[in-house]
């Protein structure tokens, strides 16, 4: 957060998006930090996650960037959280609700996903007025194709298109709503995307949204900020087995030792959010240096090849994600190796997960 603080100029405020359990890291632990560091307000999907930010105790602005259904305007309210109309559908669950609430109209600008589209914007606006206690206080929309490219061509159509939206919604007598559209990749290459309020999601846990990302950085000659991920993931070693020559290792017997090898069974698997896809492919971290995977992924349990590094033993701590001396394994790695994206590994359900500030 200091990061961005330092590259978001007040007034604008800077909202740190804690969605999806903080991209995997808990919500509390991540909303606190990020409010220590700097941030305004915080961002989630969904009525639920504003409440488990409420239920541990912080009272900070939360803007749910989300579709919200009827009966949530209600708890919404009690939670005294904002809400993002993106839809006529959702201005009609707000006006139904007629119950005092803060609103975000999100409009259509190239992803047509959520989104008001200009023809739809005046009948919103009309019903959102006609509810006692609600009040429009933002205008938000979502960069397409941004972060996957140098060209940043259709990025500026849509600014563009954002602009025209501001307009309408200024000759329809809302002058002065909070307007918002950035991402991370947006915060770190465009300073006209801050708006009044810059959103970071995956860049506020140490991510890079993209290679393409750090290279526009470099190319527009920004300065480039210090990433540092926020999260480790370790496992303690349960057992280190000896296993000879010829004989194979897990189900399917698809590993072979080809030498006398020494093995340590992890207690983590698929069930775990460890995804089985890894399987021969990923390594893991003990006493600094990088074991390979061996054999398939299990439910609970997986395998790595602990021949080369010294004195392994059961009780060490192996590192899934994240650094340990001076070898790093990173989400970017694992999304390459599964063929997706650092989000989706951060964001891997992941059972009996302890997470704890450092």
């Amino acid at each position: 957060m200091q990061v961005f603080r330092s590259l978001v100029a007040p007034p604008t405020l800077l909202m740190a998006v804690v969605k999806a359990d903080a991209y995997g890291h808990g919500a509390a632990i991540a909303a606190r930090a990020f409010l220590k560091g700097g941030a305004d307000l915080l961002g989630v999907h969904s009525v639920a996650e504003a409440r488990v930010l409420r239920d541990a105790g912080l009272a900070a602005r939360v803007i749910v960037l989300g579709p919200v259904l009827a009966w949530e305007a209600a708890a919404a309210a009690d939670l005294d959280a904002e809400l993002t109309v993106g839809s006529l559908a959702a201005a009609e669950a707000v006006a139904a609700a007629r119950v005092p609430l803060r609103v975000h109209l999100k409009v259509e600008t190239g992803v047509n996903r959520q989104g008001l589209v200009e023809s739809e914007l005046a009948a919103a606006l009309d019903l959102l007025r006609g509810a006692p206690g609600v009040a429009v206080v933002g205008l938000a929309s979502h960069f397409a194709d941004i972060e996957d490219t140098t060209d940043h061509g259709f990025a500026e159509a849509q600014l563009a298109r954002f602009a025209g939206y501001r307009e309408r919604l200024h000759a329809l007598g809302v002058t002065a709503p909070e307007v918002h559209m950035s991402c991370s990749a947006a915060v770190l290459l465009f300073d006209r995307t801050h708006a009044d309020i810059a959103r970071v999601g995956v860049s506020a846990y140490g991510i890079w949204p993209s290679r393409e990302t750090r290279v526009s950085v470099r190319q527009r000659g920004r300065a480039e900020p210090r990433l540092e991920p926020a999260v480790t993931w370790r496992v303690t070693v349960a057992q280190v087995r000896d296993v000879p020559a010829g004989q194979t290792v897990g189900y399917g017997r698809t590993w072979k030792a080809m030498t006398d090898s020494r093995i340590a069974v992890l207690p983590v698997g698929y069930a775990d959010g460890w995804p089985r896809a890894l399987s021969g492919r990923a390594h893991v971290l003990v006493r600094g240096r990088r074991a390979p995977l061996v054999g398939r992924i299990c439910m609970n349990l997986c395998m790595v090849d602990v021949t080369h590094v010294p004195g392994a033993a059961a009780g060490d701590p192996a590192v899934l994600l994240g650094r340990q001396g001076d070898e790093v394994i990173t989400a970017e790695m694992l999304a390459d190796q599964l063929g997706t994206i650092a989000y989706e590994v951060l964001t891997l359900p992941r059972a009996g997960w302890t997470r704890r500030e450092i």
